[in-house]
C-alpha cells in the first residue's frame, strides 16, 4: 500500500482501491478480507426493513419485500441457497438485506445450515441497523455460526448494540456507514462511540447514486461526481477528512471501501470465480466473468452433435469454423452467445449470428 496523504497521517492504500487508518496494526475485517477477492457470497436475506435511510441503494423490487437472493439468484428455500453457494464456490457469506434480523426465521437456520455444509472456517458476516437486537437473538446467532456482526447505526441509541454483542456473543463487531459531504461530524462521533464501546473495527462506503436513490439524494443537494461514476461528489474528500482524524485519535482500523472497487473488482472476481467454476464443457469462461458457448438452431439436427440445450438447439463450443460448417450443413442458424454465469444463464450479454 502507498502512503496517500501528508506525511505525519497514516492513512494507507489507494483511493480507487481501499483505504485504512487508526490504530496501533492497521488491518481490514475478516468478512473484507474475503470480498476482496470475490470469495464471498452476497446473500440478500430479505427486503423487509425498519428504517427509511434516504440514500438506500437497493433496488425498489427488493426493498421492502421478503424476497431472498444468492449474488443476485432468486432462491426460495435455504436448501437452494445452500446449492447456489456451493455452485459459485464462496468461501464466505455476507448477510444483508433489508435487515436479516427481520427475518430471524431464515437468517439462523441458513448460518446454521451453511457451516453444517462448508464447515467452520466459511466465514459469516451479517449487516443489520441493530433497531431489532436482544441479547437472546444475537447469541442464537453467533450460536448458529455467524462470525461478524456489522451494525448499521441510524441513530446514536443503536451504538448500545455493540456492547451487547460484545457481552453476549464472540462475534467479531463493528460498524458499517456511509460517508458523503456533510456526514464527517456524524462519522466522527460513530468512530469515537465504537471504540468506547468496545467496537473492533469501522467502514466507510463511499456514498453511491444509483437509480434506487438519486431522486433523494439530489432533492439534498448533492451530485455525481464527473470523475467517480455513480458515487456521491466529494464522498472521497469527505473520506479522507475522517480518515485523517482517525490516524491521530483512533486505535481501532477505519477502512474506506469505495464504491467503483466494490463494483467493478469485487463483483468482477466473484463472477470471474463462479465462471471459471461453473462452464459447461462447451463454455469458455472471459476475464470479464462472463462464459461464452456456440449455438446452433433449427430442424433436422442430429442426435450426438453438442448438447442439447432447448427445442431444436445444440450447444457447443464457440468454434465459428465449427458453427459455420454445421450451419451450412443442415440449414441452421448459428450463432456465438455470451451470458452472465447463473444457473439460468440470464442475462444475455451478446448474441452474434454466425455467417449469413
Amino acid at each position: 500500500m502507498r502512503l496517500i496523504s501528508k506525511a505525519e497521517v497514516r492513512v494507507l492504500g489507494d483511493p480507487g482501491r481501499s483505504l485504512l487508518a487508526g490504530g496501533n496494526r492497521i488491518y481490514m475485517a475478516r468478512g473484507c478480507d474475503l470480498c476482496f477477492p470475490g470469495l464471498k457470497a452476497v446473500i440478500f436475506v430479505t427486503g423487509l426493513c425498519d428504517d427509511s435511510c434516504f440514500y438506500c441503494p437497493v433496488n425498489r423490487e427488493k426493498l421492502g419485500r421478503d424476497v431472498f437472493y444468492v449474488n443476485e439468484v432468486r432462491v426460495h428455500s435455504i436448501d437452494d441457497a445452500v446449492e447456489e453457494v456451493a455452485r459459485i464456490g464462496a468461501e464466505g457469506a455476507s448477510f444483508t438485506g433489508g435487515d436479516p434480523l427481520l427475518a430471524p426465521e431464515r437468517a439462523v437456520p441458513l448460518a446454521r445450515a451453511l457451516k453444517e455444509t462448508f464447515g467452520p472456517g466459511f466465514h459469516i458476516h451479517l449487516y443489520t441497523s441493530g433497531r431489532r437486537a436482544t441479547p437472546q437473538l444475537l447469541q442464537t446467532l453467533w450460536e448458529a455460526g455467524v462470525d461478524e456482526i456489522r451494525f448499521h447505526p441510524t441513530d446514536l441509541s443503536l451504538l448500545d448494540r455493540i456492547s451487547m454483542a460484545k457481552r453476549y456473543t464472540g462475534m467479531s463487531v463493528g460498524i458499517e456507514i456511509p460517508i458523503a459531504p456533510g456526514m464527517e461530524e456524524w462519522a466522527i462521533k460513530i468512530i469515537a462511540e465504537a471504540e468506547r464501546r468496545g467496537g473492533e473495527f469501522v467502514n466507510l462506503n463511499e456514498m453511491e447514486i444509483v437509480g434506487p436513490n438519486a431522486r433523494a439524494l439530489m432533492a439534498r443537494g448533492y451530485r455525481e461526481s464527473a470523475s467517480r461514476p455513480f458515487t456521491v461528489e466529494g464522498a472521497l474528500e469527505s473520506a479522507l477528512k475522517v480518515l485523517e482524524w482517525a490516524s491521530r485519535n483512533s486505535s481501532i482500523p477505519v477502512h474506506f471501501c469505495p464504491a467503483r472497487f466494490k463494483d467493478r473488482i469485487q463483483t468482477g472476481n466473484r463472477l470471474r470465480n463462479t465462471a471459471f467454476r461453473d462452464a459447461y464443457w462447451y463454455e469458455e469462461a472471459t476475464r470479464e466473468g462472463t462464459v461464452v458457448w456456440g449455438e446452433v438452431r433449427g430442424a433436422g439436427l442430429p442426435q450426438g452433435l453438442g448438447e442439447a440445450c432447448g427445442p431444436g438447439k445444440v450447444c457447443l463450443p464457440p468454434r465459428k469454423d465449427l458453427l459455420l460448417f454445421i450451419a451450412s450443413r443442415y440449414g441452421v442458424d448459428a450463432y456465438i452467445v455470451e451470458a452472465h454465469p447463473t444457473p439460468d444463464r440470464r442475462p444475455i450479454v451478446r448474441e452474434e449470428k454466425i455467417g449469413p
